[in-house]
This record gives C-alpha cells, structure tokens and sequence, in this order.
C-alpha cells in the first residue's frame, strides 16, 4: 500500500480536499510574490536609488530563477519525496521574504527576488503532481483547472493586496503579507503529502545541464531587457547574446547524453505536447505582458493611485473565481478548442479594447476589458495542461509536467521583457515623430497648439518675451505624453495579435489529442477479448 492509498484510508474521500488546499496555499502564496512587488517597484526605486537597468534586475532575475527550477523540481521531488520538497521551499521562500521585507540595499533586494522566484518555480511541478495524485483519471480536468486557478488569481489579486500595502503602508509589506499563508501551507504539507517512496539511493542531478540553462536564460533576457539602452550592437550586448546562444547548442547537445537530464527532449516528439509547449509559451507572454503593460499605464498615463490600480483587477478577481470550477466541469466533457479558441479570441479583442486606451480612457472600460481578459486564464491553460501531458508515454509524464510549466513560465519571461525593450523603442520613435519632425514652421496645427499653449502661458503670468517658449515646452511635454500612450497602444496591439495567432496551435492540439483518443478506442475494440 503507498502512502497516498494510506491515508485516502485513514482520511476518507476528504483526504483529496486536504491535498487541494495543501497546494492552494503554497500555490497562491508563491505566486502573489511574481506581481505584487511590481506595485512597490517605484518606491524601491527611490528607497535605493536605483536605476532604471537596475530596477529591470527584479524581474529578469526572478523570472529566469523561476524558468530553470521548474526543471529541477521532478529532481527534488525523486530525490526527497514531495512533503519535504514542498516544505523544503516554502522554507526558504520564507527566508527570502524576510530578507527581502528587511533589506538595506539594492543587493539584498534583488537576491531577495532571485531566491523567491527560485521557489516559485520549484512548486508548481510539486503542485501538479499532487493534485494528479489525489484526483482520478476522469477528474483530472478539474484538476488542471484548480490549477491554472492557482495561476491567473494570485497575479490579480496580488496587484489588489500590493496597491493597498504600498499605499497605507509601506513598500516592505509585499515581502511579508504572504508569510503566515506559508506557515499555514508548511504545517498542512507535513500532515497530508506523502514522503519519498523509493528506498534506493538519491538520483544526480545534472548540474551542469540546470547551471548551463540558468546562464543562458539570464544572459538572453539581460540582452533583450537592455539592448535600447545600452544599443543593441554594444560589445557588452553582443557578449550576452553570444553566451545565450553558445549556451544553448551546449544544452541541446547534453541533455541526451545524460543518463537523468532535467529535460528529456523527446517530449517534444510527441506533436500534442509540442502544440501545447508553443500555446502555452506564446499565453504566458501574453497573459504576463498585459500584467506588466496595463500597471504601468495606469500609474504613468492615468496617474491612477496603487489603490485604484488594485480595485481595477477585483472584477477579473472574482471572473476567475466563478469559471474555473465550470471550465473544470466543462474540460471532462467538451472537445477542448470549443473551451480555449473562444477565450482567446475574446481575449484577444480585450486586448485590442487596451489598444485604443489613452488618457480619456475611463476605469469601467479598462476593467471591462481586464474581466474578459480573464476568462482566457481560467479556460486556456486547463485543457492545455491535461491534453499535452496526456499525450505523452508514461515514462516521459515527470518531465512532461516541468517542461510545460517552463513553457509558461519562459514566455512570460520572454514577453515581458520584449515588451518592456518594445516600450523603450516605441516611445523613442513616436517621441521623434510628434516633436522633431512634426514641431516645424510648416506645421500650421503645431504653430496653432504653440499659440494656444503661450496664452495659457500668460494667464500664469509668463512674460510676453517668454511666451512662445513656454509654449513650445508645454507642447513638447504634451508630445512625450502621447509619443508613451501610443508606445503601451503598440504594446497591448502586439499581445492582442500573439493571443490571435495562439488560437491555431491551441486548435490543432484539440484536434491531434481527439484523434489519438479515437485511435486508442479504435484499436482496443479490436483487441480479441480475453477469456
């Protein structure tokens, strides 16, 4: 008997709610951590003094530390069993935490942050193996879906709690506000997940495999996160491109050649899960883009308060709440693109509603369009999740539900940090368009705005000598606004086309696993009954 079957013994049909809210907790504590020091960024910023590329290490460290050891986790879970894995990490994130809340300076911070981000990634392959433990084959669709709930709700309601800490508080309160739901989590995972099953030795881990990775990774998202700023033909962005790409081929070329890789490539044989691989990859930039662009637009255009911003994903809060136990209910009974294909194309008209934001744009609008948003997180990665894994043979699952994840995760990686280089360039050519082709003699509509503007001027008491200058600041100053509100345009108009074209992969992936279940029905109706 193992110990999962023990304790559905000793605990009754109840044991598999136990598990749920074992891994809910850890689930929304760890993932609340990705957004909500997003909201206490600016204050960080000034506490510190740091710069703007040294702000852009709070992100790009904590995802890339996330990416790698989602890898890992099936390792630590092998080598010593899931309760003290998952104790393990909460641990740890604790720890981090505190030094996080407690730090003195922009290194603390920022390790702070990579160490967190390393325990987000570790959880979720520790997650999904538990709930698949507890919940049968015929359940594993609301399985899934609790657990993409456990992704999409703490990212919105991280950014509810973040506004309200930063503003009647202070900046350090995201660091500490999910620890006694850590604690809660640790003492349950001690009770009700199982210890390590296998008596044999530990297995290795291939350190050089996950250390190649993480350096590539790194380098990769330090280049693009950097490239506008430091100029993309730079010698320090051409050596970070150079160390992503030689660290690659490396990693391609050694994984095969290890007797337990962290990934096993030929997962990606297998044609559903490479569908969902790409689906999942292409959602996760541009589930987390939108969660990067639309805080910065609302703080930077709409000077809306953390608090505001935090009420404006409330209503998304409570979407995901209500249709993920239906998505859940549906994944075990509908094909799965009649649940994903029409989210993201709602999604993705959504995302274009933000594409037509400016600073008229009211708060009911942007938060109509963050709820239907919504609905994409809570029906996208459930059927995703369970098709792709599914698909793959037995022996290749344990790799199969790390890899997915890194999927995820490394395209919100990836997207955010495109996003945040498209901002930078985008901005920069608008800004040259309004001001220095468009503010010319020959322009009569920008000498009009000039004219207007010197007479606002001289209502404030500017001397006639200075009025036209002052006008043509005020202009220029409005131009850089709205060379920024058409940069975050082009941004949302960009993840607006990657959730359109997501729909064709998430399609042929419904379409791939329905008939190899067909084909599986097919050849067991075949098979000659056994006497």
């Amino acid at each position: 008997m193992t110990q999962v079957e023990a304790m559905f013994e000793r605990y009754g049909p109840k044991y598999r709610l136990y598990v749920t809210i074992t891994v809910l907790l850890g689930l929304v504590a760890l993932g609340m951590s990705i957004t909500i020091v997003n909201v206490a960024t600016p204050y960080i910023k000034g506490a510190f003094g740091m710069s703007a590329s040294q702000v852009q290490w709070l992100s790009t460290g904590f995802l890339a530390a996330t990416t790698v050891t989602l890898l890992i986790s099936p390792w630590l879970m092998s080598a010593f069993g899931q309760r003290k894995t998952y104790v393990g990490l909460l641990l740890v994130f604790i720890a981090a935490s505190l030094l996080g809340g407690w730090s003195e300076g922009m290194g603390m911070v920022i390790a702070a942050r990579v160490i967190q981000g390393a325990m987000t990634g570790v959880i979720r392959p520790v997650a999904l193996e538990a709930l698949f433990m507890v919940y049968p084959p015929e359940k594993r669709g609301l399985a899934t879906a609790i657990y993409a709930m456990s992704l999409g709700l703490p990212l919105t309601l991280a950014s509810v709690v973040g506004g309200f800490l930063v503003h009647d508080f202070n900046w350090r309160y995201v660091f500490f506000i999910v620890l006694p739901i850590c604690v809660v989590a640790i003492l349950m995972g001690l009770v009700f997940l199982p210890d390590r099953e296998e008596t044999g030795p530990k297995p290795k881990l291939d350190w050089i495999g996950a250390t190649v990775l993480f350096v590539s990774i790194f380098a990769l998202l330090a280049a693009l996160a950097n490239g506008q700023r430091w100029t993309w033909s730079s010698a320090s962005i051409l050596w970070l491109e150079a160390i992503a790409l030689i660290g690659t081929v490396f990693f391609i070329w050694w994984e095969p050649r290890q007797e337990r890789p962290i990934l096993d490539l030929d997962i990606f044989k297998t044609r559903e899960f490479l569908a969902g691989s790409i689906v999942l990859f292409l959602f996760g930039g541009a589930f987390y883009g939108v969660m990067y662009l639309l805080p910065q637009f609302m703080d930077s255009i709409l000077a809306y308060s953390p608090v505001t911003s935090g009420i404006l994903f409330t209503p998304s809060t409570l979407v995901l709440a209500v249709l993920v136990p239906l998505v859940g209910r549906l994944n075990d009974k509908l094909p799965p693109h009649w649940i994903s294909v029409p989210a993201l194309l709602v999604a993705a008209y959504a995302t274009w509603r933000f594409a037509q934001a400016d600073w008229s744009t009211s708060f009911f609008s942007l938060t109509v369009s963050m709820s239907l948003v919504a609905t994409a997180i809570a029906a996208v990665p459930p059927p995703t999740l369970s098709r792709s894994i599914a698909a793959l043979p037995p022996r290749l699952i344990g790799y199969g539900s790390g890899a997915i994840n890194f999927a995820l995760q490394l395209g919100g990686a990836f997207g955010t940090v495109l996003l945040v280089a498209l901002l930078d360039r985008r901005t920069a050519l608008h800004s040259a368009q309004l001001t220095h082709q468009g503010l010319t003699p020959g322009n009569p509509i920008a000498m009009e705005a000039i004219r207007q503007y010197g007479e606002i001027a001289a209502r404030t008491g500017t001397s006639e000598v200075y009025q036209q200058a002052a006008g043509q600041v005020l202009l220029s100053r409005v131009d850089a606004t709205w060379a920024t509100i058409y940069a975050y345009q082009d941004g949302f108009l960009v993840v607006a086309v990657g959730l359109a074209i997501v729909t064709v992969p998430s399609y042929l992936l419904s379409r791939w696993g329905l008939a190899r279940e067909r084909q599986a029905r097919a050849e067991n109706a075949a098979q000659p009954q056994g006497t």
